[in-house]
């Protein structure tokens, strides 16, 4: 019987609990038995209770999930704000294919409602993301957790935790900085993608240079902003900052005001979030029409643990993974809602 637990309310990448009733050496054989089957092949095959208990799955489940959260600031707001979604079947496919559109024609304003206005129709332009897996391996020894166990002692999740941390980290890096290529197809980040549009920082420089000035940022997101429109982007837009800028939006916004700089930020209309990421590159800030038009993420499995056994059982092995990337749209004429400032 499968025995799916969600372990956090609410968190839409993560699968935990113990799966399936053999051990992950029968894997090759049951993933060859759900293709005969039409079933999905999945990393249920390899979640069971040979070796690890019910609550040692939790543990380690809870451990990659909590680590890698610090690090997905910007993937966790983007699915918090529903700006992703689920590819059945995702260990069963390699890529993800989507539509680019035209727009269509102006409307007819008419007093009868009978003036004939353009029969119109818009135009699709295939385009398509890779879906790699993103995974980082770890492994104890099985006298290690059997001697966790007699001394009632909790089990060790600090590498655990390691592999959690090594994955968000690619994945929020992927977004921001875009991934590998695979074959004709390459995974593009919001600094990256060949479609976004470009500014450079006006007076003063970067936001984390010491001589610039509240006013002075504001006047660079008048810039992002304006570049947005142009492109027919009007949000609602959300502003990610490098790790570098972070103390820059604690300053007071002009001399002896009563609001901060992220503050005054925030009071702009159309802006919607904030985020400080470690994850982008150095001085560099983007601003993104935050619709699922412009970005989301794929998610095609769900974060968790598989587990094998080798040495003739004495060490467990473990592949904390997930197959989730970004999606960056543009229309068919190559319109993004990014701007990116360097």
């Amino acid at each position: 019987m499968r025995d799916d637990v969600q372990v956090s309310s609410g968190n839409a990448f993560m699968r935990s609990g113990p799966q399936g009733n053999q051990g992950g050496r029968w894997a090759g054989e049951r993933f060859l038995r759900a293709l005969r089957e039409g079933r999905e092949i999945s990393p249920y095959e390899l979640r069971t209770n040979d070796t690890l208990q019910r609550d040692e799955w939790i543990a380690f489940d809870n451990a990659i999930v909590e680590e890698a959260q610090i690090r997905l600031r910007v993937v966790s707001a983007l699915i918090g704000a529903g700006l992703s979604s689920t590819i059945p079947n995702g260990m069963g496919k390699t890529l993800f294919m989507f539509d680019k559109m035209t727009d269509m024609g102006p409307a007819v304003v008419s007093l009868d409602g009978m003036s004939k206005s353009e029969n119109d129709t818009v135009e699709f332009e295939e385009d398509g993301v890779p879906l790699p897996i993103t995974h980082k391996d770890y492994y104890i020894n099985i006298r290690r957790l059997s001697a966790s166990r007699l001394r009632g002692e909790s089990l060790d999740t600090s590498m655990a935790r390691a592999a959690g941390r090594k994955i968000g980290e690619e994945t929020e890096r992927m977004l921001l900085q875009g991934g590998k290529k695979f074959g004709a197809y390459t995974i593009y980040g919001l600094t990256n993608h060949p479609s976004r549009e470009t500014a450079s920082f006006g007076t003063n420089g970067s936001w984390n240079q010491t001589a610039k000035t509240g006013e002075n940022i504001i006047a660079d997101i008048g810039t992002l902003m304006a570049a947005a429109e142009a492109n027919r982007m009007y949000g609602p837009w959300w502003i990610i900052a490098a790790g570098n800028m972070s103390t820059k939006f604690a300053e007071d916004f002009k001399a002896n005001s009563d609001r901060t700089i992220r503050e005054r930020i925030m009071a702009i209309d159309g802006i919607q979030n904030l985020i400080v990421a470690d994850q982008m590159p150095a001085s560099q800030v983007v601003m993104v029409q935050a619709t699922r038009d412009v970005v989301e993420m794929k998610i095609g499995e769900p974060l968790q643990n598989i587990q094998w056994d080798i040495e003739g059982g004495m060490q467990v092995n473990f592949k904390a993974m997930t197959i989730m990337v970004p999606v960056i749209k543009t229309d068919t004429e190559d319109r993004s809602g990014i701007v990116h400032m360097s």
